[in-house]
């Protein structure tokens, strides 16, 4: 089988799946397409061959040329049996299509796009969810969602919920003691890790963290991790106009088992996106064993069932309020860290296995039936 994945459409996870996945069955050849130039230094499995189809600037006819012509004449040149992408497909090729998690922030984040973007999904989503063979949602919430905005047959959609590996050794006390003193001179913090931007709902957690440092009058700080994302600026400047701004620590370019015991050893982490489809970094308080305090709305209810408190997104002293309660009740923060410990064993499935099942399901079936 000769499998094409849109490689440049790939988020930094599921495209390290999908490199398992080719290393795991080097009997197929896995057709990886790049738009842009990317390194010859990096080691893919031996079943996998890069191609170069370049999209020259970033324009939305660019784009449509490059998804409706270069990439349907590549896949009858290369002779591909199927073609993966992520949020897009093409709409003019007639092999069998898998369409990787949707996105529907034009909906409920329109100011996360620019104008042109959000009238290019309303006119093109539909047509993507319709022309797909198979669809892959992240979750049974975004699932339901779909079938209802777009009258989509159930049986087209799967969920594959993200795995979240349950291979961490938990940290010593003297190691956490040493990241707090590292990062917060040595005092307990809350964190958030994700894409550092206003659009994630970080000005409310400021305003949270404000209120919950004039009620309880503690030493408690708020460590942000991760990579600038859109109106990045605007938020710093933000935090520095903050009456806090001395208790709050932005940690940028950490590495991944840095950011793990930075995590790890945090009072809580708090992630309360204003909406959230399918896998986050909030997750990763599952992982390292870390109270939560989460979104009510979206899909992380799903992920996260009894082990999660739950604040509303758009209400900072709801928020402060759950912050409030797990900073007064330790016995409610081990409650919720000992109910994480049963939740990620629901999440522990190999991802590689199950997607590749579906993709070798999605290339025998006719798109046209």
């Amino acid at each position: 089988m000769r499998i094409a994945v849109n490689a440049s459409s790939l988020s930094d996870s599921v495209y390290k799946i999908f490199l398992r996945i080719a290393a795991s069955n080097p009997e197929h050849t896995f057709l990886f397409i790049f738009d842009k130039s990317f390194s010859e230094k990096i080691n893919f499995p031996q079943s996998v061959v890069p191609l170069l189809i370049e999209r020259k600037g970033n324009s939305r006819l660019k784009w449509k040329f490059w998804y409706k012509l270069k990439i349907p004449i590549a896949l009858k040149r290369h002779k591909a049996d199927i073609f993966i992408s992520e949020k897009f497909i093409s709409l003019r090729t007639e092999i069998p299509q898998l369409l990787l998690f949707p996105d529907f922030t034009f909906i409920h984040q329109p100011s996360f796009l620019e104008k042109k973007s959000v009238r290019f999904y309303k006119k093109n989503t539909s047509l993507f969810l319709n022309k797909a063979t198979k669809i892959i949602a992240g979750s049974d919430f975004f699932k339901k969602e779909i079938i209802k905005r777009y009258k989509i047959n159930e049986e087209k959609i799967i969920v594959l919920h993200p795995e979240i590996a349950n291979d961490f050794e938990e940290i010593t006390f003297e190691e956490k003691e040493s990241i707090k003193e590292k990062y917060a001179a040595g005092n307990e913090y809350f964190i958030y890790n994700g894409i550092i931007s206003p659009q994630q709902n970080l000005l409310n957690l400021l305003k949270a963290f404000s209120f919950f440092k004039k009620r309880q009058k503690s030493k408690m700080q708020l460590l942000i991790t991760g990579e600038p994302g859109i109106d990045y600026e605007q938020f710093t400047e933000s935090l520095r106009l903050f009456r806090f701004k001395d208790e709050v620590k932005v940690l940028e370019n950490l590495s991944e088992s840095e950011i793990g015991k930075v995590i790890a050893s945090a009072y809580a982490m708090i992630h309360v996106p204003p909406y959230e489809s399918g896998y986050s970094q909030g997750l990763q308080a599952l992982k390292y064993r870390v109270a939560a305090i989460i979104s009510s709305t979206g899909a992380l209810a799903e992920y996260f069932s009894d082990a999660g408190l739950y604040a509303q997104a758009e209400n900072f002293k709801d928020i402060a309020e759950k912050m409030m309660l797990l900073f007064k009740d330790e016995k409610l923060r081990k409650d919720l860290i000992q109910k994480e410990r049963v939740q990620i064993g629901k999440f522990a499935h190999k991802s590689e296995n199950f997607l590749f099942e579906i993709i070798k399901d999605t290339a025998t079936k006719n798109p046209l039936s």
